[in-house]
């Protein structure tokens, strides 16, 4: 529950760093235009927790408020704020209004606000790091390293920052094309940081890696030009052992929305693409980092689970065979993926094999049954038109192997040939038989 100290406390943070902000939120707290909202309003909604800023509600995510303490709150204020400011230079225009894109308007102005606020507070910290070294020599490593950062913040708020190329390329939801990339950055995405609202991630945190020489561990789903999900990973060195550790991941799944708003439905298979993403990334470029880890919340492990993680301990997962629409995922990443190691090859068939064995399985469970349903979406994908090779020829050996235990054999063989693809023209040839 979000209490007045909490609001006093987030404008005294933000004083420091702009005191006319933080004068001019100070005086609306007096004045009762920032507010909390009464305990009865506050104990309905169990979901959100907010604050009211001329009245309205405005949400604060419970795990980055429990995790953060004021920042979402300090982002929240920035936000309305900027708001404001828009919408009074709009009025004094006088002119005609579109209410729609004066809406629009409004709210990227808070955006705007409150990321340049944030890349402002950064350079500052940034800038006190360098004036503390005692080291002043110049060509000094970390004097570089600080300087450097100071400049590629500079280049991100003029919108000039790095522009990276994505590592791969997949699909979600239906067939909406997506991108596995390090988190790219300008204004404009992180003002998409501060509009999603999600768990874990906030403007600051994005920033701090940047400033800590930790932003290849960001990475991020880009669907449709939008952030659809964050993940951060982390190596975890134990027992002359190195995991790559899944610390955070997030989809717009976790928004925080507004109750009376009617949110849009959010792009399915997300979180299972950011984890495609990771394994292709650890097995094609981490060849001395074993296995990926992470530690689950108990809400988010059936997902787990139903994706190859296994137990280890009592919170803690560990990702030893990709299987179901996590492998499905991996197969749509590795049609684009030119420089895929043959390594990395041959173990994809490996899982393959035991995606036919699930369908060779004769449970009755329903458990039993999605894990068929999953396993029929991995040997399709296998033979669609764009996919590689050896997955193709590898999905059609076993199902022509073991095709008399598999009912759906004679119709996914069917499918493939109705591709057309070059693989099941070679398999049909090999085996003798006739088109």
């Amino acid at each position: 529950m979000i209490r007045r100290e909490h609001i006093k406390q987030a404008i005294e943070a933000i004083s420091r760093r702009s005191p006319e902000i933080g004068y001019s939120l100070d005086q609306m707290l007096g004045m009762g235009l920032i507010d909390v909202a009464p305990e009865r309003e506050q104990d309905q909604d169990r979901e959100n927790f907010f604050f009211l800023f001329e009245g309205n509600k405005v949400l604060v995510n419970r795990v980055l408020f429990f995790d953060e303490g004021t920042v979402p709150i300090e982002q929240g204020l920035l936000i309305k704020y900027g708001e404001i400011v828009k919408r009074n230079e709009l009025e004094e225009r006088g002119s005609a209004v579109d209410f729609r894109k004066a809406f629009r308007e409004i709210h990227e102005a808070g955006l705007r606000l409150a990321v340049t606020h944030e890349i402002d507070y950064a350079v500052s910290r940034l800038q006190k790091r360098l004036a503390d070294l005692k080291d002043h020599e110049e060509g000094g490593k970390t004097e570089r390293f600080y300087k450097g950062r100071i400049r590629l913040l500079e280049e991100v708020k003029e919108d000039n920052g790095p522009n990276p190329s994505y590592l791969y390329r997949g699909s979600v939801d239906i067939a909406t094309p997506a991108y596995f990339t390090v988190f790219p950055w300008s204004v404009e995405t992180l003002m998409q940081v501060a509009d999603i609202n999600v768990e874990f991630f906030h403007v600051r945190f994005v920033l701090n890696c940047l400033i800590r020489g930790l932003e290849e561990n960001l990475l991020v789903c880009v669907a449709e030009d939008s952030i659809e999900g964050l993940i951060y990973l982390t190596l975890k060195e134990q027992f002359l052992r190195r995991d790559l550790e899944i610390k955070y991941l997030a989809t717009l799944r976790g928004k925080t929305w507004h109750p009376a708003e009617e949110p849009p439905k959010p792009l399915k298979g997300v979180g299972t693409f950011l984890v495609a993403g990771t394994w292709l990334l650890l097995k094609n470029e981490l060849p001395k980092v074993r296995d990926i880890v992470l530690d689950a919340e108990v809400g988010a492990r059936r997902f787990y689970e139903a994706v190859g993680f296994e137990a280890r301990g009592l919170s803690g997962y560990i990702l030893r065979a990709p299987k179901g629409y996590l492998l499905k995922s991996i197969l749509a990443m590795t049609r684009h993926c030119l420089d895929l190691k043959e390594n990395v090859i041959k173990e994809v068939r490996g899982l393959i094999r035991k995606q036919v064995k699930v369908l060779r399985g004769k449970g009755r469970t329903e458990k039993h049954a999605a894990q068929r349903r999953a396993a029929l979406a991995c040997i399709r994908e296998c033979l669609m038109p764009e996919g590689r090779r050896e997955f193709a020829e590898e999905a059609l050996e076993n199902l022509t192997r073991y095709g008399k235990n598999i009912p759906e054999s004679e119709e996914l063989i069917r499918f493939a040939m109705e591709q057309g693809t070059d693989q099941v023209e070679a398999h049909v040839h090999a085996t003798g038989g006739d088109r």
